[in-house]
């Protein structure tokens, strides 16, 4: 799973591996050692109405109803977003997408990445 902030707002972007294990177990987390302390980012199913995001220890906890991720995990759904009101008036937009090959080479592993949809296309 690949995370992104900036600013108010989330990015995770889940690949293939990612998603089959969020289907089969309900949950998918991605760990990040600094020093000696870890960030942990935890996406879950649940059987909820809306979702919610929390902040625990080390952790950022987002909870999705398990309605909203089945009907994503078809093939011809990409992503989904989420406006979720802060206690301050403020407002943290989170976004929730499949993991696309690049369409440049770079140095990293795409191999459990969904196919690109403009890959061979001049864009």
């Amino acid at each position: 799973m690949k995370i992104r902030i900036r600013g108010n707002s989330i990015r995770y972007r889940l690949d293939k591996t990612d998603l089959e294990l969020l289907q089969d177990t309900g949950k998918v987390e991605s760990i990040t050692h600094i020093g000696a302390t870890t960030l942990h980012f935890c996406l879950r199913s649940k059987e909820i109405t809306d979702p919610v995001i929390k902040m625990e220890h080390d952790g950022v906890h987002l909870l999705l109803p398990s309605e909203r991720l089945n009907a994503w995990y078809e093939p011809d759904q990409v992503g989904f977003e989420l406006i979720l009101p802060n206690p301050d008036g403020s407002e943290l937009k989170i976004l929730v997408e499949k993991d696309f090959r690049c369409l440049t080479t770079r140095d990293e592993d795409d191999s459990q990445a969904f196919d690109n949809p403009h890959a061979g296309q001049n864009c």
